[in-house]
């Protein structure tokens, strides 16, 4: 039986699938949404006759997608658009609670002493969990030259954003680009490393009691935004830097995630500015 493509979805945001053809019919929709899809299409035209008449598919994309997002908000439906990418998110959780545990050795650290809560705090602490390790459970076989590189980082991303042809990295494929003009290779943007690796920082978090199972949290937006800033400050101002000069460090690590990602195609802790890891900068490639 064919799952419901509107299943988990609030019913404000439900929309009607065509049974035959392929194209999904404006005029079959609630009158909530077309209402929001009509406005939608007024503001793509007018970004058509305004800045780009021929715009290229990727931008002509992404204009729709704006146009939705503020069409939605001007009648006071951004559910429509934001539950949508809220529920991503989870799914993203999803992916990062089912790899966690055998990606980090949790079930190798016993819980007796104390030795597993410490264990997930070390990996909390400065961010630590974005480095791969030599030894799963020394803290001292850390590579700091190596951020974001952990085998976790790339497992989720490939588990959500890219498996299958209707995976969101196959979908938007086109939309892929380089930050340096010197190589054209793919890249990861920075804002799809930021929601995996929040989603792992989240997973972690369930486990910081140091139990035999972990403790669910919900995995709320407001909550974890502090720890978003913080990846996209160390990505932009200690790896990419200000002036630019870590550009090719950034391109390389960037360009090696997308790579490896499309192979096989509550608690108390805060975020704050001392998290930020010890960045080995100079050791990176690139």
């Amino acid at each position: 039986m064919t799952a419901d493509p509107n299943d988990d979805w609030p019913n404000l945001t439900a929309l009607i699938y065509p049974r035959q053809q392929r194209v999904i019919s404006l005029t079959a929709q609630t009158q909530t949404i077309q209402r929001v899809l009509h406005e939608a299409i007024n503001l793509a035209i007018g970004l058509a006759i305004f800045q780009n008449g021929f715009a290229p598919t990727a931008q002509q994309l992404a204009d729709s997608k704006n146009s939705i997002v503020l069409a939605a908000t001007k009648f006071e439906l951004p559910e429509i658009v934001t539950g949508r990418v809220g529920h991503m998110r989870g799914k993203v959780k999803d992916a990062a609670q089912e790899l966690v545990p055998s990606m980090y050795g949790i079930h190798q650290i016993p819980v007796e002493n104390n030795a597993r809560k410490s264990f997930i705090a070390d990996l909390l602490t400065k961010m630590n969990f974005i480095f791969p390790r030599t030894n799963v459970a020394e803290s001292s076989t850390i590579c700091t030259s190596e951020p974001y590189r952990h085998p976790a980082i790339v497992a989720v991303m490939r588990k959500y954003f890219f498996s299958g042809h209707k995976s969101l990295g196959h979908r938007f494929h086109d939309t892929f680009s380089s930050s340096v003009n010197s190589d054209s290779s793919k890249e990861i943007p920075w804002a799809m490393l930021g929601i995996v690796v929040v989603a792992i920082f989240a997973a972690l978090k369930e486990w910081s009691e140091g139990c035999d199972q972990r403790m669910t949290q919900d995995f709320v937006s407001a909550e974890f935004s502090d720890e978003y800033d913080l990846h996209m400050s160390l990505l932009q101002s200690r790896i990419y830097k200000e002036d630019g000069s870590g550009k090719h460090k950034y391109h390389s690590l960037m360009s090696w995630l997308y790579r490896e990602a499309r192979m096989g195609e509550g608690s108390n802790i805060k975020a704050s500015s001392d998290k930020m890891p010890e960045l080995d900068f100079d050791g990176m490639d690139g």
